[in-house]
């Protein structure tokens, strides 16, 4: 073999190790890259798992709380009216618990209703009856019960006993 010869397959032979070092270079850094972009990816998916998870269990825990949000503020009670009579009121029938005097579009709540925020000067719906105001205090025998305040004696037995919901409005 002449010079020119052994030159020409010595540049070869050099090519195609220089070519065989390039793709495996080359092959070693895609691989290098699949794995770092494979490790990111699952990174990013364990990030966004504990995201949702988290982001679950708030939502559980706001539809708790609008859940007793709810039971705080509706409540199926017990309906009466009381008139200002002796016998309905304490020793002045004129006067209520947060000492106004008795007024029609007032009721009386049962002392559990206003340990819960049921309190004097909230206003309430009473379901078919319209919207009062908490001004009075029933007897603490009494609990999930209102009571609406009705100027006539006769008028106040007539209404009698109902099962309603009530709601306690946002002041």
């Amino acid at each position: 073999m002449s010079n020119h010869g052994a030159f020409v397959v010595t540049s070869l032979f050099f090519i195609l190790i220089a070519a065989l070092i390039g793709f495996a270079v080359d092959t070693t850094a895609r691989t290098a890259a699949e794995d770092y972009y494979t490790a990111r990816i699952e990174e990013l998916k364990t990030e966004h798992s504990v995201q949702i998870e988290k982001l679950s269990e708030e939502r559980q825990q706001l539809a708790r709380q609008v859940a007793d949000l709810h039971e705080a503020r509706i409540k199926e009670v017990t309906l009466t009216a009381y008139s200002p009579t002796h016998g309905e009121c304490d020793p002045d029938p004129t006067t209520t618990a947060s000492m106004t005097k008795v007024r029609s579009g007032i009721v009386a709540v049962s002392r559990d209703l206003f340990d819960q925020g049921w309190v004097f000067g909230k206003k309430v719906y009473v379901k078919g009856h319209g919207i009062y105001e908490i001004a009075d205090l029933m007897h603490k025998r009494y609990s999930s019960r209102v009571d609406i305040f009705v100027p006539d004696t006769n008028e106040a037995k007539r209404f009698g006993v109902k099962q309603v919901k009530v709601a306690l409005l946002a002041s």
